[in-house]
């Protein structure tokens, strides 16, 4: 009987043990998704922000929307910390019928496109970053939240540990965490990779 007592406890002390091995780390990755959910469901604007965009860009003229562009470009190059900078944003080209064209930058991939993105930015800087938006910003009448330094830093991270194409990467983000819907998303994208390529 003695011999039984001392199976039983040791398989009951054994079974509490492994038990709370087993449950904690269960436990703690249960949290982390939780934790991980909420910061997924983050909206990054406010209703009026995401209101004012979607009239901008439900109505979205590329060609007026480039104008203001080089205005505000041409108006604060000389702030940028790399003036030469410039040329690089404004390096869209007319085609015959009239349309701009990107030349292929849709085609960069998600992580490859946020590393150009943060090299262009790194040349222009924060403060003059956002003094051209502002620019545009008041060009256009609209706030364009989408474009600050802040919000774009927010996008190139998701972008960052995305797969798929730039303008695929970033309507997914301005959905996910931006409240646009699909279509509105596919032209802030497009505008997106215009300015910051």
């Amino acid at each position: 009987m003695n011999k039984l007592s001392f199976k039983l406890t040791s398989g009951v002390i054994s079974g509490m043990l492994l038990f709370g091995a087993v449950s904690i780390p269960i436990h703690n990755v249960y949290a982390s998704e939780i934790e991980h959910s909420n910061e997924q469901n983050e909206i990054l604007f406010n209703e009026e922000e995401i209101q004012s965009m979607e009239n901008f860009f439900m109505n979205y003229n590329k060609k007026e929307f480039y104008e203001a562009l080089e205005i505000a470009v041409k108006e604060t190059k000389a702030e940028f910390l790399d003036p030469s900078v410039a040329q690089q944003l404004l390096n869209v080209s007319e085609s015959q019928s009239g349309t701009i064209q990107t030349f292929g930058k849709v085609t960069y991939t998600a992580k490859a496109g946020a590393k150009a993105i943060k090299a262009v930015m790194k040349k222009v800087g924060k403060k003059a970053w956002d003094k051209m938006i502002k620019k545009i910003e008041s060009l256009t009448a609209t706030q364009l939240v989408i474009f600050h330094w802040g919000s774009i830093n927010k996008a190139l991270n998701f972008l960052a540990d995305s797969g798929g194409k730039i303008e695929e990467a970033l309507t997914k983000f301005l959905v996910k965490k931006g409240g646009f819907n699909k279509t509105v998303a596919k032209y802030i994208s497009k505008a997106f990779v215009l300015i910051v390529f």
